[in-house]
């Protein structure tokens, strides 16, 4: 069985489509499984044995370039191909049975939508909805967690795991909450718990995490930047609780089956939300709050609708006594 699989670009858009690639491994143990993403997120896929191959699809990438890609795609036949981004990919390629061009969802949140594509190519709705049976996607090895530890005894941490991962930040500054409301959030949680707290995130985000660290000495330590994904993705499996945006950190908290709050004003929490005993959805409803932003286009929102410290520790609290 030779599988081909479209994903998508961002972090925490691959991030999405991990449970549709573990559900065609489970669906087809030894299916020889081609990837397509993006060059940024790459490192999302990079350590799980169930894909064989990584095809990297820039967009931005010159006439020539992309008619390359076409080709090394189209030296292989395959028996599937799911394309998860809605392409002209599986119509260039050679396959047997492909995801269809037009497509009618039943479902809003986008983890589900990718499963519901798989659903379409196989004419079997158990795809979509045996969720809860599908295995979990490897997003680290063993050699990634020694070097997280190893990082953690450099910034003089001593704790193996428990610790409290806070991401300030987000790759839009629209899906940032603002720093004063984590500041709030990360004294009492540790006030409460006595549990370090670890900022993580991208290299562009440190200066987020550093200013929240200037009010919180020997509280809070900053490791944005310091961390590959898969690294992160070690630290997220042996924490207690994740705090995070609307992003990738959040989606990882929610795969990797740690304790997570995420944190949503301006997008939609149905579509990028998660739902589970493990997971809370912090928010306040957009039409009690002044800002009139459900007038806007998504791409101009972003008002967090008056959503406090208090609410979100609160869930943070529910999660840890649970």
């Amino acid at each position: 069985m030779n599988i081909l699989v479209v994903t998508l670009s961002n972090f925490g858009d691959v991030i999405l489509t991990t449970p549709a690639i573990m559900a065609l491994s489970q669906k087809y143990p030894g299916a020889r499984i081609t990837a397509v993403v993006g060059p940024r997120a790459r490192s999302v896929l990079q350590r799980s044995p169930v894909i064989h191959k990584i095809v990297i699809y820039d967009k931005k990438a010159s006439l020539r370039k992309k008619l390359e890609f076409i080709a090394e795609l189209r030296k292989a036949s395959y028996d599937r191909v799911v394309d998860l981004r809605n392409t002209a990919i599986p119509f260039l390629v050679s396959c047997k049975k492909r995801t269809p061009l037009f497509r009618k969802f039943t479902k809003i949140n986008m983890r589900d939508r990718h499963l519901e594509m798989l659903a379409a190519v196989e004419g079997d709705r158990q795809s979509s909805t045996a969720c809860s049976l599908i295995p979990p996607f490897q997003f680290f090895n063993k050699a990634d967690e020694m070097f997280a530890m190893r990082a953690l005894e450099v910034a003089g941490i001593a704790e193996k795991r428990g610790w409290i991962l806070v991401a300030p930040g987000a790759a839009s500054e629209r899906k940032r909450w603002p720093v004063e409301c984590f500041k709030k959030v990360i004294r009492t949680l540790h006030e409460r718990t006595g549990k370090k707290v670890l900022l993580v995130g991208t290299l562009s985000e440190r200066p987020v995490a550093e200013s929240i660290l200037a009010e919180l000495p020997g509280i809070a330590e900053v490791l944005c930047g310091d961390l590959v994904l898969p690294e992160t993705a070690a630290l997220i499996a042996n924490a207690s609780l994740v705090v995070a945006n609307d992003s990738a950190i959040m989606h990882l908290g929610f795969e990797l089956g740690t304790p997570t709050v995420g944190i949503f004003g301006p997008t939609d929490h149905e579509k990028y939300g998660h739902v589970g005993t493990k997971f809370r959805v912090a928010r306040e409803e957009a039409q009690n709050c002044s800002c009139g932003s459900e007038q806007l286009p998504r791409a101009e929102r972003n008002c967090f609708h008056g959503l406090k410290p208090e609410k979100v520790t609160k869930l943070c609290l529910e999660l840890l006594n649970a």
